[in-house]
């Protein structure tokens, strides 16, 4: 007897969704695509007296701004339109204040909108223009309630760091008293292009595109800012660094670069003393694999998660509880923003994910992709059951198939790299590594479930590339094995025509019995099978 696991699959499990998704461990709540003018630039949160969030996100021709307090559900507020069509448009909040500036084809200098009195219609702002016309980044320090205007332009001058007060600050003996409606200019600095500068505690980690340097200032005293350390890419690396973001312990930044495609996070250290910061070394997970041309944009830390927008590979998320080495940061979750070239490489320009904010109170994740517009998404990390079974899809009463030797089972590492489980030409069970997505996927997902065979005769029958099949099973001890078997005796079996089976959490994998009890296969990062005694069976 056989039959067709697609429909045995979704009639003995409740609950698991079979829904097309670029992502692990993250899930999607919303995606709003129609924004004005189209091409997305940079988002931002912000979080009201109230608890209102809301979500604020550069097109070509609006700012625009979505209530996100329930995260799945967006609500348009407004879009204001500024009369320019640019793709350059990044923000920053303090207090109750949004700050928006703009960059090329603009001409807005600085808007300062008042969020308390946000209406469907618009909200009230200022303009200034005094001192810039465009700009590439800002930044606030919110402890000092200093804002920092990167890559500003005007008539006269383009190459400066404007540093104003927010507050009342006394520089060299004068007393400045701007406030967060009327930011004051405190220090115009001179410096080569800063293209985007994270600030923590008075401290500048700015990164100089054009002389691919990465400098850190000391900007406690901003009439004579001091250079700390520094990192030198070199004239002719080409390396355009990007941005970087500090890690709660204050002395391990994360640097990324732009330019050339296929370049890694860098970590390094700052050393007291030492003027030249420690290159650790780098990080990188492209999801196009074996292809690496992925294009990291901007690190933001939030604790011990760091959150990157990948272009091409969307959001990633990496846990850096333990900086001490490259090694010891891992990747635990992603969504792929950006799935129109995934199976192909990266064949793009500069397309996908520009930005992620994890900052918003509810644990609401933004993300924009300049094509795809704004996205709302969650968290989603895994409990481990351990040696229980928890949830399971369970096939009885067959074996499982599959019908071509390309096809088969394929469960998750820890860091979301994915293993297909096959049988070598010489008997031997073998993982490989496989991309996790395509555009055409014909696949079975299942989310938070093993895939589980309750009768120590049942097992996984798959073809080797001889055209040999093999039982994968449990023996009588409780080992992995594979078993010989007729290709054309496939009885009391499921077959699965096209696609593979993904098992897409990596805490779960494929449960097999034994005289013994049954036992849990997942899979290592370096591919290696791990196989868990469970304290019952499904």
């Amino acid at each position: 007897m056989t039959g067709r696991v697609l429909f045995i699959l979704l009639t003995l499990t409740c609950g698991i969704n079979f829904l097309f998704g670029q992502s692990f461990n993250m899930k999607l709540m919303s995606q709003v695509s129609d924004l004005p003018g189209g091409d997305a630039s940079s988002v931002m949160g912000y979080a009201d007296s109230s608890g209102q969030e809301y979500a604020i996100i550069g097109s070509k021709t609006a700012i625009n701004i979505y209530d996100v307090t329930e995260c799945g559900q967006p609500v348009h507020v407004l879009s204001h339109y500024d009369g320019y069509n640019t793709s350059w448009r990044e923000f920053a909040t303090y207090q109750n204040y949004l700050y928006a500036i703009c960059d090329v084809n603009c001409s807005s200098g600085l808007i300062i909108f008042n969020m308390d009195s946000i209406q469907l219609q618009d909200v009230p702002f200022d303009q200034y223009t005094q001192h810039f016309t465009k700009a590439h980044t800002i930044f606030i320090e919110k402890e000092e309630g200093r804002l920092y205007i990167m890559g500003s332009r005007n008539a006269s001058h383009q190459n400066r760091l404007l540093i104003y007060t927010l507050d009342t600050e006394v520089v060299n003996g004068t007393t400045y008293q701007g406030t967060p409606q009327n930011p004051v200019l405190i220090r115009e600095y001179f410096t080569s292009y800063i293209h985007d500068m994270h600030v923590n505690n008075n401290i500048g980690y700015a990164s100089h595109i054009y002389d691919f340097v990465f400098r850190v200032y000391d900007l406690s005293d901003v009439s004579d800012i001091q250079l700390l350390h520094a990192h030198n890419y070199g004239s002719g690396s080409g390396k355009y660094n990007h941005s970087s973001w500090l890690a709660d312990d204050s002395i391990t930044v994360f640097e990324a670069i732009e330019l050339p495609r296929g370049e890694p996070l860098r970590m390094f250290r700052k050393i007291q003393g030492d003027p030249d910061l420690q290159l650790l070394g780098q990080i990188h997970e492209p999801l196009e694999y074996p292809n690496s041309n992925t294009r990291p944009h901007n690190p933001h830390i939030l604790g011990d998660l760091m959150y990157v927008s990948y272009y091409e590979d969307g959001v990633q998320v990496f846990d850096i509880s333990d900086v001490s080495s490259p090694g010891s940061v891992k990747r635990i979750a992603y969504y792929d923003t950006y799935a129109q070239n995934n199976g192909l490489g990266y064949p793009s320009s500069f397309n996908g994910c520009w930005g992620v904010f994890p900052f918003l109170p509810s644990g609401c994740l933004l993300a924009s992709d300049i094509q795809n517009g704004l996205f709302t998404m969650m968290l989603d990390l895994p409990e481990d059951d351990g040696t229980l079974p928890g949830n399971v899809t369970l096939i009885e009463h067959h074996n499982l198939s599959f019908n071509s030797e390309s096809q088969g089972v394929i469960l998750r590492s820890e860091k979301g790299y994915c293993f297909k489980v096959k049988v070598d030409n010489s008997g031997q069970i073998v993982t490989q590594r496989v991309l996790c997505h395509t555009q055409d996927e014909k696949s079975v997902k299942l989310f938070k479930n093993d895939l589980s065979f309750r009768d120590p005769n049942l097992g996984i029958l798959v073809k080797n590339t001889t055209g040999n099949c093999y039982k994968i099973k449990m023996d009588q001890t409780g080992q992995l094995m594979s078993e010989n078997y007729t290709c054309q005796m496939y009885i009391n079996t499921v077959e699965v025509e096209e696609g593979d089976i993904i098992i897409e959490t990596p805490t779960k994998g494929i449960i097999l019995a034994s005289p013994q009890g049954c036992h849990r296969i997942t899979v290592q990062n370096n591919g290696q099978l791990s196989i868990s005694d469970l304290i019952s069976c499904p």
